[in-house]
């Protein structure tokens, strides 16, 4: 059985944006309000989108102010990250050969969403991309609007994603999903406990979807 669309996790999926969201917040927080936070208080707000994410960690500060700080510290950080995963382009490239559609769907609002595929040279690639709540985490209400919004049967869909949250969301839409182990921070010990499907090599993964 061939898939028909492959969808694509992005922060430790594609690239490794994890140290960009990191700095990012923390000189947010810092510029505000002079308070140096870990980053354990960082990944805790994990799940919304960064407007969500801001509103928790600067419940006293503008959300506009908070916004501007961050997408510019954002946009500064991502300097340093410039490529993908290496092989995901070749990933990617290979699929479409295959004539098998390929979107995006992150946890990450719309605007730090764009600033990271324009800085990784992947703009233009992802059709349809749906993008996080700042109320919630929406993967697999977003999984079941592709399945409609494509006309896809659920094995029709895949997902490639890099945390357990994102095989407990393909499950809840019935939908497969491949664990992208390729990232120096995935837990792989937690991948592993929920008996997912796991590729530590984008390369092994590519060789599973197109044979």
């Amino acid at each position: 059985m061939m898939y028909r669309m492959i969808s694509f996790d992005l922060d430790g999926t594609l690239a490794d944006t994890f140290p960009v969201i990191l700095k990012s917040f923390h000189s947010t927080v810092k510029q505000l309000t002079g308070q140096v936070i870990d980053d354990q208080q960082i990944f805790d707000t994990f799940g919304t989108n960064e407007q969500g994410m801001l509103k928790k960690l600067l419940p006293n500060v503008s959300l506009d102010t908070a916004s501007d700080v961050f997408y510019q510290a954002y946009e500064q950080a991502h300097q340093a990250l410039r490529q993908p995963f290496p092989g995901v382009l070749n990933l990617l490239q290979a699929l479409k050969d295959n004539g098998i559609q390929i979107s995006l769907l992150t946890g990450k609002g719309q605007r730090s969403c764009d600033i990271s595929l324009k800085m990784l040279g992947l703009t233009g690639y992802f059709k349809p991309i749906l993008v996080g709540s700042p109320e919630r985490n929406v993967k697999t209400d977003n999984l079941q609007s592709l399945l409609t919004t494509q006309h896809l049967a659920p094995n029709e869909l895949a997902y490639v994603g890099d945390a357990t949250s994102d095989i407990k969301a393909a499950q809840a839409a019935n939908v497969h999903c491949f664990s992208a182990a390729w990232s120096s921070s995935v837990q792989l010990d937690a991948l592993k406990t929920v008996n997912a499907d796991i590729y530590e090599a984008v390369a092994d993964l590519q060789t599973k979807l197109l044979n």
